[in-house]
């Protein structure tokens, strides 16, 4: 008979190997985030110190204060069960709040290296899944919600998918 000490280890490493093997990534975040924690990270990784912050559900919205009062201003959205930050304009992904080592394009300003970046990602999240691109260039963009989409091949069936770069959660979804 085994001991309860021994039995628990056991019980615990099971769980453990399960975890691991099903991509959980323990984030020392509690998802979602609240807006004290959302804006002091947003402050260390997007550099939004003074900026405006509001919430719409789920989303916070950073936006910055231009000295020409003509001028608009950047705004940059938090998905608050995700982490992922993008640019409120355009939609598209910017990093990540929860995953530390997520790569942070704020500073990139030429649209096809950040295209090319984006990509990189999207390929490197599908790779696990069984999924292929069904072209070169498969990510069609985005729609202004930090998602990118796009055709891939499913158990050889094209299918439409919406994927966060980041986090790597994706869904099959009709093709709008």
């Amino acid at each position: 008979m085994m001991k309860r000490g021994a039995l628990l280890n056991s019980i615990f490493i099971s769980i453990l190997m399960l975890c691991c093997m099903s991509g959980w990534n323990p984030s020392p975040h509690v998802m979602p985030m609240g807006e004290q924690e959302v804006t002091r990270l947003m402050a260390l990784k997007m550099d939004v110190n003074g900026w405006d912050v509001t919430r719409k559900g789920d989303t916070y919205l950073f936006t910055s204060r231009p000295a020409d009062p003509e001028a608009n201003g950047r705004t940059y959205a938090v998905n608050a069960k995700t982490g992922t930050v993008y640019d409120e304009t355009s939609g598209g992904p910017e990093t990540n709040l929860y995953i530390k080592e997520s790569p942070n394009f704020k500073d990139i300003w030429n649209g096809t290296t950040y295209w090319k970046e984006i990509l990189k990602l999207a390929n490197a999240a599908i790779a696990h899944t069984g999924m292929v691109p069904d072209r070169e260039l498969w990510v069609s963009g985005g729609y202004g919600d930090g998602y990118v989409y796009g055709d891939v091949l499913k158990d050889h069936k094209r299918v439409y998918i919406k994927l966060d770069v980041f986090t790597k959660k994706w869904e099959e979804i009709e093709k709008p």
